[in-house]
């Protein structure tokens, strides 16, 4: 840990004191209490590159517990990533894509599952679908979203604008789709192409849906 703020450029060190000098003096000198320091200087070191964001390798950097590592994380994000709207849905799209290229199917592919080890993408996918009236399970392990066919689509859909019908024709074709399927609107295509993804279990589809929603702008 020590070694890598070490090994930062001079212009990225002022840069890192400047904006932890900014936040904590802008409270009051004093006024922070020891929990949000530490959250602060968490969201600082994320920042720069010092964390990654993933809970066991930030543990040992910090030589924390796991489960405080995890703490830090969650509530760094809550306090510190004000996304507007647009800024949010592509963290979600970026993030969830991530995630999609190690998803696998379950119970005679009639669910999708994947991890989410981040609590706060966990609990900003799950607002988002709960406001469209669908949810994912997780109690398998609070780590492990499961979908089901028609929730997988509504959050694919739901994070894919349907402004984006080349791309997904470009990004899709693990399976073969018709050509009424094709002449479809976005969202059409990806439940076709969703559906005949689990009908068929073509693991290679989630990865390319994965692919997808990381290459949207």
């Amino acid at each position: 840990m020590i070694n890598s703020i070490h090994n930062l450029s001079e212009e990225t060190a002022k840069d890192l004191l400047n904006e932890f000098l900014d936040i904590y003096l802008g409270k009051g000198f004093g006024i922070m209490n020891k929990t949000e320091i530490e959250t602060l200087l968490y969201y600082i070191f994320r920042k720069y590159g010092i964390l990654n964001g993933k809970c066991f390798d930030d543990s040992l950097k910090l030589q924390i517990p796991e489960s405080k590592a995890r703490k830090l994380i969650y509530e760094a994000q809550v306090k510190y990533h004000n996304h507007s709207e647009v800024e949010f849905d592509r963290f979600l799209r970026t993030s969830i894509g991530e995630c999609l290229k190690n998803a696998y199917l379950v119970k005679n592919n009639k669910e999708i599952r994947f991890a989410i080890e981040d609590k706060y993408l966990r609990v900003a996918l799950n607002a988002k679908l709960r406001a469209n009236y669908f949810f994912a399970d997780t109690s398998f392990n609070k780590d492990i979203i499961s979908l089901d066919k028609e929730a997988f689509i509504k959050m694919v859909s739901l994070l894919v604008p349907n402004t984006q019908k080349e791309l997904v024709m470009e990004k899709l074709k693990a399976v073969e789709l018709s050509e009424e399927t094709k002449n479809k609107d976005t969202r059409g295509i990806i439940a076709d192409f969703i559906q005949k993804v689990m009908e068929e279990s073509v693991l290679e589809g989630l990865k390319q849906l994965g692919s997808l929603l990381e290459s949207i702008v």
